[in-house]
């Protein structure tokens, strides 16, 4: 069984490649359906694939494994996708198991391609190539046991608290803005994964507080309308990023 979240593809990439070499079913987090209780096959291995989030993971995550319940769990190895450094994430996820007395994962890191143009740039094409093949082989590596789990130092966790303490502060959506290029095409609002748009007077807006912070609805947008900081000043003229495949 895959577990996965994605925003912009890179973990979607990695799930489809475990659920080819195990065969199991992929399940996203973000549109679980009906379904509150997971049972697996004896034997089997609960691969859980998301994104780094602010040295942790996010709310969508952490509230999918408060809701429901897992049953025969024996293994997890979990891929954690990000753009340099993980940070204090292995020790986030480990926690949340934990709280569902759920086995503890072997965590590994996968450096991609950033989306997280807030404070980055996204790579040039060439660059994004050599970056993506790179992942694919240590994805490899990882599925084959030749890779050793990532683990995060003691001072790297006590950080962490800190560095993902920041999260509450950049989901709030009101540092979201969409500009005159909005064509009310309602992309966004069918992407998001909380639900925390929509389309109103035939333009965009946010109608919650607070989302989940993944820029889904900024890197999907087909105008470039959507920008987040004051003003749009973190993100306006940065390249966007979609993973470049299925």
């Amino acid at each position: 069984m895959i577990l996965y979240y994605s925003s912009t593809g890179n973990s979607y990439h990695v799930a489809q490649e475990i659920a080819r070499q195990h065969l199991g079913e992929l399940i996203n987090m973000a549109k679980p359906g009906d379904r509150q209780r997971y049972v697996l096959a004896d034997g089997e291995t609960l691969f859980i694939v998301t994104f780094n989030c602010f040295w942790g993971v996010s709310k969508l995550v952490r509230d999918f494994f408060r809701l429901h319940q897992f049953s025969n769990v024996q293994t997890i190895v979990a891929v954690i996708t990000c753009g340099g450094y993980l940070g204090a994430g292995d020790h986030a996820l480990q926690r949340i198991l934990k709280a569902k007395n759920l086995p503890q994962a072997a965590v590994y890191d996968l450096i991609m391609v950033t989306n997280y143009v807030v404070f980055h740039e996204v790579p040039e094409p060439d660059a994004q190539k050599q970056a993506l093949t790179a992942a694919d082989s240590r994805l490899q590596q990882i599925l084959s046991g030749q890779a050793k789990p990532y683990c995060s130092s003691a001072p790297v966790r006590i950080l962490g608290i800190f560095v993902h303490g920041l999260y509450a502060i950049f989901r709030r959506t009101k540092a979201f803005s969409v500009s005159g290029a909005c064509i009310g095409c309602g992309k966004c609002v069918r992407d998001c994964p909380v639900q925390a748009m929509e389309i109103f007077q035939g333009k965009v807006r946010w109608r919650k507080k607070s989302c989940d912070h993944c820029l889904k609805c900024l890197h999907s947008c087909p105008t470039l309308a959507i920008n987040y900081g004051r003003y749009g000043r973190s993100t306006l003229g940065k390249r966007r990023y979609r993973y470049p495949g299925p």
